[in-house]
């Protein structure tokens, strides 16, 4: 950042209840989209999809040899790169878990950004969870994927709890065993490295209760269902960036 008294700005042009409600950074806060790029070498696009034109409109000239990230959904780099020439574009898509510092952040440059570039955004992203660099045509399906993802395991989630309570388990109960087991699962699938079923497969005994478990989910299609909602997602996505990016 350049140091002119704004070196980390949040720029909203929302309510001044919104304003006051990022009070608690130990940052500015300001109302002006045009101040705050034009005192930042660092932008983050954090709008929804359909606003990115009229901001870029506003701020697109302030741009020109500047980072800009970029974290709406669908919204190719060309198409902002069109609307701010110049721009050293950065397409990022977080999830919510960005909130504890846990997201899963796919990152994918555009054509002006350098590897340098690059790596400013990856070391951010670092900050807040896991990053890898992708091709951008994978966002769409990434959006899909990891973006939704959260949604998914909440649903799943809270299935679980409710289980829990359908077999009579105190609800208190219940949630920090189903915590526990949900990142537990988690962290051994990431330390061990093994393919999910081998995995699955250690718990199975022949004749036992998992099995009977496990039966059901596959009569159900619990899987195929998982597949088929990411894919719908997917396709949603890809119409949506369509519809957007038209130039």
């Amino acid at each position: 950042m350049v140091d002119n008294g704004y070196r980390n700005v949040v720029g909203t042009v929302r309510t001044e209840r919104r304003k006051q409600e990022l009070s608690h950074l130990p940052i500015p806060i300001i109302r002006d989209n045009r101040k705050a790029a034009s005192t930042s070498e660092i932008i983050f696009l954090s709008v929804k999809p359909t606003q990115v034109a009229g901001v870029l409109k506003e701020i697109g000239e302030l741009l020109s040899g500047k980072i800009l990230i970029s974290v709406a959904a669908a919204v190719s780099t060309s198409y902002i790169e069109s609307l701010a020439p110049g721009t050293k574009v950065i397409r990022a898509m977080p999830n919510i878990n960005i909130v504890v510092k846990s997201s899963a952040t796919a990152i994918s440059p555009g054509k002006n950004a350098s590897k340098e570039d690059v790596e400013v955004a990856r070391r951010l992203f670092e900050t807040m969870g896991y990053v890898v660099e992708v091709d951008e045509k994978y966002q769409d399906a990434i959006t899909a994927f990891s973006g939704s993802g959260p949604a998914y395991m909440l649903i799943f989630f809270e299935s679980l709890l409710l289980a829990g309570l359908k077999v009579g388990l105190p609800r208190d109960v219940a949630l920090e065993l189903a915590v526990n087991t949900v990142t537990g699962t988690a962290k051994l699938l990431e330390k061990l490295g093994k393919h999910p079923a081998e995995l699955r497969d250690m718990v199975i005994t022949p004749g036992g209760v998992t099995i009977e478990a496990v039966h059901v989910m596959e009569r159900e299609g619990f899987r195929a269902i998982l597949m088929e909602a990411v894919e719908r997602a997917f396709k949603k996505s890809e119409e949506i960036s369509k519809k957007l990016n038209k130039t």
